[in-house]
C-alpha cells in the first residue's frame, strides 16, 4: 500500500525540499520518514558502516517538519530523489515512493529518551572542522575511487573530541560536516550537546546531528 504524506503547508514542503536537496549533495540516497502526531521525523545517513567489522561511525542528521492534522501515520524508507521530484510539483500532501528494504543503516534506532546536555559547543569549531575536513578530501581527488573513498572514511571517522571521564562518547569530525552541510549551524547560534549511551547529539534549532 501506498503511503500518502500529508504536510501541514506548502512552507513545510518548502524546507523539505532543501534539506533533502542538502542531504542528496553529501551523498545520501535515502531518508527514512516517521510520524509522531503532527511530527514528522525525516533521518538521512551522511555516514554509515559499510559492514559488521567495520569501526567508522555512523552519523544521522534529522529534522522534524509538521503534518497535517488529519496526516495518516508514516513510517518509510523511500529513495530520496523520488520524493524530491513530486516536491518539485509544489505540492504539499502527495503518495510517496514505494519503500525500499534491505538498507542496513534503516534499522538502526538512536535513544528516544534519557539524553543528558553536556554543555554548548562553538558553531565556529564546527564550522572550521568541515571545512578543513572537505579541503583534505578535496585534495585527493583524481587519485582513484578507492584512494578517495579512503581518505573521507578516514577524514569524518577521526574524533573530533571526546565526552565523559573515561572519553566513552566520542564525536567524529563527520558530525561537524553533517551539521555544516545540512546547514544545521545557523550564523552566531551554539549547538547543544548531548549524549545517551554510546550515542552523541548536536542541535541547533533547525536539527539534530547523531553519531556513534
Amino acid at each position: 500500500m501506498t503511503s500518502l504524506l500529508s504536510l501541514a503547508e506548502q512552507a513545510d514542503a518548502a524546507d523539505l525540499s532543501v534539506f533533502l536537496q542538502r542531504a542528496a549533495r553529501l551523498g545520501c540516497e535515502h531518508v527514512r520518514l516517521v510520524s509522531s502526531g503532527r511530527a514528522l521525523v525525516a533521518t538521512v545517513a551522511v555516514l554509515t558502516k559499510q559492514g559488521l567489522l567495520d569501526t567508522d561511525p555512523t552519523v544521522l542528521g534529522v529534522r522534524v517538519f509538521e503534518l497535517a492534522s488529519d496526516a495518516p501515520a508514516v513510517d518509510t524508507l523511500v529513495l530520496i530523489a523520488g520524493v524530491q521530484e513530486r516536491l518539485a510539483r509544489e505540492v504539499h500532501e502527495f503518495p510517496l515512493p514505494v519503500g525500499q528494504a534491505g538498507i542496513s543503516w534503516a534499522g538502526v534506532t538512536p535513544p528516544a529518551s534519557n539524553w543528558v546536555e553536556l554543555g554548548q559547543v562553538d558553531s565556529m569549531q564546527l564550522v572550521a572542522v568541515a571545512e578543513a575536513g572537505i579541503t583534505e578530501v578535496a585534495a585527493a581527488n583524481g587519485l582513484g575511487l578507492k584512494i578517495v573513498d579512503q581518505v573521507r572514511r578516514d577524514t569524518w571517522g577521526r574524533t573530533m573530541f571526546s565526552v565523559g571521564n573515561t572519553d566513552q562518547v566520542q564525536v567524529p569530525a563527520g558530525a561537524a560536516f553533517a551539521a555544516f552541510g545540512l546547514g544545521f549551524i545557523p550564523e552566531g547560534e551554539q549547538l547543544m550537546l548531548s549524549s545517551s549511551g554510546p550515542w552523541s547529539r548536536l542541535t541547533s534549532s533547525r536539527g539534530h546531528v547523531l553519531s556513534r
